[in-house]
């Protein structure tokens, strides 16, 4: 058998032990360091000696010297016991919500806007969590959250998730027009859906955004949105905007950024955008309570740009 097959099953108390003898060089001091007497730290060394089958320190009439392999072992036991104790630590610390890892499903419209706040706050509130972002749609979300794949799901529009889940609002949000800066609709303060009847259309597919919930309202309007490009990036959307391809609607988090040629405005009947996570209440850790916590209580909205 080789060494790194053989399985020891020497516990840490006994490496504790032979640590504080190692150190003093003194079995009389190590015994007090240690808050026992002398004899039951005299057999736990001989114990650990006898499990490795070799002599750790050798023993005079009024000295004690560690063995070339009592040299190594101390070494290794710091290195072991210091470890041990991180990682003690940071089960500690997970436990108590403050350390860890996140795996939130998200959006990508949902960082911009009020959400970035929050999430910068809580990363310098509790540093030794890591949130690892998964950009999904809400449907892929919907199902990492129930094989447990991720903590928890953040999207727009979510109010009756399937049984089992629960839904929380984190910020309300709304849709806005983005159009060429040169459009005749810029002039206006606010714009009725019903003005967009004949305008063209660009928008991200379906799949990878709202456009799907957005088709729907303008049906409900009385017309079908004429769309003459798709893109996958919402950047490339705005892109195609600004050059006068189009106009579109996206949720007001993009005006917090400066997209040049491309204007603003608010729909004169607000059509919400609200964010909402979603997350299974029985597999939900103190770490993402916290971050849910926290995200709650940033700010709905920043300035329009």
């Amino acid at each position: 058998m080789s060494i790194s097959q053989r399985v020891y099953r020497t516990d840490l108390k006994l490496l504790r032990y032979f640590q504080a003898v190692a150190e003093e060089l003194h079995f009389g001091k190590a015994a007090a360091r240690l808050n026992m007497s002398q004899p039951p730290l005299s057999f736990h060394i001989k114990e650990l000696e006898s499990q490795l089958g070799t002599v750790l320190f050798i023993r005079h009439s009024r000295s004690v010297a560690l063995t070339y392999a009592g040299e190594i072992l101390l070494e290794e036991t710091r290195r072991l016991l210091d470890s041990a104790n991180l990682a003690l630590a940071r089960v500690e610390q997970i436990g108590r919500g403050e350390g860890g890892r996140i795996h939130l499903g998200i959006v990508g419209t949902a960082i911009w806007g009020g959400l970035r706040l929050g999430l910068q706050q809580f990363i310098a509130d509790y540093p030794a969590i890591d949130i690892l972002f998964r950009e999904k749609s809400p449907g892929v979300q919907l199902s990492l959250i129930e094989r447990h794949d991720i903590d928890a799901g953040i999207w727009r529009m979510e109010t009756n998730p399937p049984p089992g889940l629960r839904s929380e609002k984190l910020h309300d949000a709304t849709f806005l027009v983005a159009l060429p800066e040169k459009h005749p609709l810029t002039k206006q303060t606010a714009i009725d859906i019903e003005q967009l009847r004949h305008e063209a259309f660009v928008t991200m597919t379906a799949v990878h955004s709202d456009w799907t919930f957005l088709q729907g309202v303008c049906r409900e309007a009385g017309f079908t949105p004429r769309i003459v490009r798709e893109a996958v990036e919402p950047q490339t959307v705005l892109a195609l905007v600004s050059i006068g391809i189009g106009l579109t609607i996206m949720a007001d988090s993009y005006a917090q950024m400066n997209w040049p040629g491309v204007t603003f405005r608010p729909l004169t009947k607000a059509i919400p955008a609200d964010l909402y996570v979603v997350y299974d209440p029985h597999h939900l850790a103190s770490t993402t309570r916290h971050l849910i916590d926290v995200l709650k209580q940033s700010p709905d909205t920043l300035p329009v740009r």
